[in-house]
């Protein structure tokens, strides 16, 4: 099925009797409607001036293709985005699949305090007691006034979330688990500057994690800092491997093509950097309980 088609076939059928110019059409719409006009020959494409305008000539071959390719294209607003994919292409991926939350794993530490618009809660720390973790609702209106006055860590790894004993204090936080990419939702909602006065970032140190940290960094400026392990280096020496810094090179070149300026500004990251291409090596974030 071809949305470029669907798009195309239904311009022609909002217009009809009238034609539609060529040159107000992609050229996979063009491509698309050219082929199914082979087909077919529903439709009229006639030279004018220096390019060919559409129109439909047989409603009936145009109106069955586009009830197969899009059943119903004038489902409620109301009701989940996927939902209208389904009923417009057939399918819940076809069209804009983006979803307006995210859910993410965190948990609580030494009881960090938390506020709603300025109002006391403990019942994240409630529910870290009871359950082990909570889900976190981002990219809606729900958790928008939701900020606390301790920092936030972010792990990449299940294990980092799991088992909480690699981080460098006992002071209250909340450590929030993403898994590979950082979503955007999660940017866009840490990035408010009451959210949380500082969010640490510890991921893997290969072409990703770093990329991910850059993303982080431009929305949260200074409230965002990259974690560096306690023996870093003889971690990345001992343990390090060539295959992930291979797997992650093309993140890594983007997060150095674009990173200059925060590069300047931190010269420990700089230095991970600088050794990282030296031996040609990336370090995952398990190495943690290890002895450097």
């Amino acid at each position: 099925m071809s949305q470029a088609l669907v798009k195309a076939l239904s311009r022609l059928v909002e217009v009809y009797p009238d034609s539609v110019a060529g040159s107000t059409m992609t050229p996979s719409q063009k491509k698309q409607l050219e082929a199914f006009n082979h087909k077919t020959r529903c439709v009229q494409i006639t030279p004018k001036g220096r390019g060919v305008v559409y129109r439909i000539q047989d409603m009936d071959v145009a109106a069955v293709e586009l009830e197969r390719l899009a059943p119903d294209q004038h489902v409620s607003s109301s009701v989940p985005q996927r939902t209208v994919n389904i009923a417009s292409t057939r399918s819940s991926k076809q069209g804009y699949a983006g979803l307006d939350v995210s859910y993410v794993l965190a948990k609580t530490v030494a009881n960090p305090l938390w506020d709603v618009s300025g109002v006391p809660t403990e019942y994240l720390n409630a529910a870290t007691e009871a359950f082990g973790v909570f889900s976190l609702e981002v990219g809606g209106e729900r958790n928008s006034h939701l900020h606390t006055e301790h920092s936030i860590w972010l792990v990449e790894n299940q294990a980092l979330f799991d088992r909480l004993d690699w981080l460098p204090n006992n002071d209250p936080t909340t450590v929030i688990w993403y898994r590979g990419q950082l979503h955007n939702k999660l940017i866009d909602w840490l990035s408010a500057p009451e959210r949380a006065p500082i969010v640490y970032f510890f991921a893997d140190y290969d072409g990703v994690g770093l990329n991910n940290y850059r993303r982080l960094k431009e929305k949260l400026t200074e409230r965002a800092e990259f974690w560096m392990m306690p023996n870093w280096k003889a971690f990345l020496l001992r343990y390090g491997q060539n295959q992930l810094w291979v797997d992650t090179a093309r993140d890594f070149a983007s997060f150095e093509r674009n990173s200059q300026r925060l590069l300047a500004q931190s010269s420990e990251l700089r230095e991970l950097v600088t050794e990282m291409k030296k031996h040609g090596l990336a370090l995952e974030q398990e190495v943690i309980w290890l002895n450097g």
